[in-house]
């Protein structure tokens, strides 16, 4: 990493140090005489995301000072805005302005060229569970699959219908940051066309773990900015149901017993249904 900083450091005639990121990309700050401010210097493993970071971050600030590729890698160069941490408890005032942000970045962010897309959102995430150990989860995965399988033609019309948004991919709290005292979304690698209510599902599972005051409060934040959210309560639970597939993928590789519990109350909730 030190040979990383160096490089970064001359290109950049900065005095850049590594700072701890909740992300597997490296993140540096530090002053940089080569822009004569603060920056913040973000590195991906891959390009899109990359591309995808510095095509939202364009829409929303004028942050994005420059870019360039470096040891197979691509480096990304921003404006330090200094973001800190959400320190209170989240309580409806802090949901609901919560909501707020991300209905006013649903609606500002515009799809790009490029831009990822949630293609197959039926067959190929059904797929995926035949690939996993066999384990308590990958039967009730398969299980629950035939709840969905009778619909799949309505599920998918509907999927089509409402992914006309740009989604940021990894709604959190960990991604709401204060910026200049407003709160502020951050981190767009992520970022896809979809239906709005699946940047929901991680945030109400793990970060509300499912309190229905702070959800309904989130919601109606949301909905006064953005009221184009709705879908049927079947397609929810299938995007519940994908997106507890998605977390089982991941910790089928990298264990993470606390995600993977997530994972397992979503599927505690369709069953409930």
């Amino acid at each position: 990493m030190s040979t990383i900083i160096n490089q970064l450091n001359r290109r950049l005639e900065s005095d850049l140090h590594e700072i701890n990121h909740e992300s597997l990309n490296s993140t540096f700050v530090g002053y940089s005489n080569l822009y004569r401010q603060s920056i913040f210097v973000k590195q991906f493993a891959k390009e899109q995301g990359y591309y995808t970071e510095k095509m939202v971050t364009n829409q929303l600030n004028d942050r994005v000072l420059g870019g360039f590729s470096l040891n197979n890698t691509f480096i990304l160069v921003l404006k330090d805005c200094s973001p800190k941490d959400i320190g209170e408890k989240i309580d409806s005032n802090l949901a609901f302005e919560m909501g707020q942000v991300l209905g006013e970045y649903h609606l500002k962010v515009k799809p790009f060229i490029r831009i990822k897309l949630v293609n197959g959102q039926f067959d190929d995430y059904l797929a995926k569970i035949d690939f996993f150990k066999e384990s308590s989860y990958k039967r009730r995965l398969k299980k629950l699959t035939g709840q969905f399988l009778p619909y799949k033609k309505e599920i998918k019309i509907e999927l089509s219908q409402h992914s006309k948004f740009v989604l940021h991919g990894d709604v959190g709290i960990r991604n709401y940051k204060y910026v200049d005292s407003k709160l502020a979304l951050i981190d767009f690698e992520k970022a896809r066309l979809g239906p709005v209510y699946q940047d929901f599902i991680k945030l109400f599972y793990q970060d509300f773990d499912l309190n229905e005051e702070l959800i309904q409060s989130f919601l109606a934040g949301y909905s006064s900015k953005n009221p184009n959210y709705h879908l049927s309560d079947l397609t929810k639970q299938y995007l519940v149901f994908t997106t507890a597939i998605g977390i089982f993928n991941y910790t089928e590789k990298i264990e993470d017993l606390a995600f993977r519990h997530i994972g397992e109350t979503m599927l505690d909730t369709i069953e409930k249904k």
